[in-house]
Parts: C-alpha cells; sequence; structure tokens
C-alpha cells in the first residue's frame, strides 16, 4: 500500500522476501513523487485506486487478488519486511486474520521509552473497548491500527468492510472479533519512518475511529 513513498519504498525493497509469496502488487493512492515508477521499472504491477483514502486501497486490493489470503504492507520503514514469512506461516497454520502487533510482550512501539505514549495508550484503548464489546474465543487484537496484518479472502469477504478511510483497519479488527473468525497476533518490532510524513494525523484519525466504533455499536450484525 504506497503513497508518495519512494524513498522508503527504495530503502525497504531490497529486504522485501517476495519469495515467501505467491504474488505481490502494488495499489498506490496516486503518488507523484515516483513511487509508482519505481515499482513499475522492478517488475512489480501497480493498481492505481479509484476510491479515495486507505479503506479503498484495501476494498480495491481485494478485488485484484485471486489467491487464497492477502498481506498488507507498507513500505515506509515502520514496518518490518522480515516479518512477512510468518504471516504465511500462521496463515498456513489455520488462521484467518493474523496481525503484527506493537502492544505485546516481544514488540516495540515508537512512543516505548516516552514518558507520554498518547498514540500507544488510544490504541491500546480502543482494543479493550473493542474486547468488550465483542469478545471472541477465537482470539482478539492489541493492535487495533496497526495496518500491518494479513487476512484469508474468504474471511475479509464475510467481515463486508465499507469504510474508505483509514477507520478501515480498525473495522477489520471489530468485524473480526463479531465474526469469531480465528485470530492471531504476534510481536513486531515498530521501526523508524524513513521520509516525509505520515497521512494519518492523530486527533483527526482518532476521532474518526471513534465515529466507527459508534457505528458499529448501533449496527451490531445488522451490515451481513
Amino acid at each position: 500500500m504506497t503513497k508518495n513513498e519512494r524513498q522508503g519504498a527504495e530503502a525497504i525493497f531490497p529486504s522485501i522476501p517476495f519469495q515467501a509469496v505467491d504474488r505481490a502488487l502494488v495499489v498506490d493512492a496516486g503518488s507523484k513523487d515516483g513511487t509508482i515508477e519505481f515499482f513499475r521499472q522492478k517488475g512489480i504491477p501497480v493498481v492505481i485506486q479509484q476510491r479515495p483514502g486507505l479503506g479503498g486501497g484495501v476494498l480495491e486490493a481485494r478485488q485484484a487478488v485471486s489467491e487464497g489470503a492477502m498481506i498488507f504492507f507498507h513500505p515506509d520503514g515502520n514496518e518490518a519486511p522480515e516479518d512477512i514469512p510468518e504471516f504465511v506461516r500462521l496463515l498456513r497454520t489455520g488462521f484467518d486474520f493474523v496481525v503484527a502487533s506493537r502492544m505485546i510482550p516481544g514488540s516495540r512501539n515508537e512512543e516505548d521509552g516516552r514518558l507520554l505514549k498518547p498514540r500507544k495508550w488510544t490504541n491500546l484503548g480502543l482494543a479493550w473497548i473493542a474486547r468488550v464489546c465483542w469478545p471472541s474465543n477465537n482470539g482478539t487484537v492489541t493492535d487495533v491500527v496497526n495496518g500491518f496484518r494479513a487476512i484469508t479472502c474468504a474471511a475479509f469477504d464475510r467481515l463486508k468492510l465499507d469504510r474508505l478511510d483509514c477507520t478501515i483497519d480498525y473495522q477489520m479488527v471489530i468485524r473480526a472479533q463479531k465474526e469469531k473468525i480465528r485470530i492471531c497476533e504476534f510481536p513486531t518490532q515498530e521501526g523508524r519512518r524513513i521520509a516525509g510524513e505520515t497521512n494519518f494525523k492523530s486527533i483527526p484519525t482518532g476521532l474518526a475511529e471513534l465515529r466507527m466504533l459508534s457505528r458499529e455499536i448501533w449496527l451490531g450484525r445488522r451490515y451481513r
């Protein structure tokens, strides 16, 4: 998943274990910095998303995939490409939804070591609400906003996701717990962003997550 990540893509590309997966695909949100050209030069197909937002890209990724599962990766430096084979292993073990968590023992969040951790605490709070509202014996998620995740296409289709913005990550967690699909997490080490600024500002993103959460509480399972 890319949007103006040329510098990150150049730095990360040699470390991506393409041999671990059946196919690689870039879904780009209209980059203007050469990201699209870089991946095409490397022989990686690029889909230019037609719907806006991260959610629009996620939904269009599903339309472009015929394999049994998808692993979502953002080449900005925050996510560790060496974790990709672990997603593959856990999917083959039988899990339907796998999240690389920055919140469990053995992991690292970029705010670890700081006195104040607003992003981490908000993330944990949203995860706690989801666990309380939709408990599941098949697993829950501690890192609800980390987009570094994998899901089988069958499970993805069951969730009937419809958010076009960044709240699709949290919606995916909520509906996975509603549907009680098989969930697994493993610890990941969050790295530093290589270049540029994040597309998701903390306060607007947090407010959007709360609005989406309220809608999911109101909907229950009427989306089915």
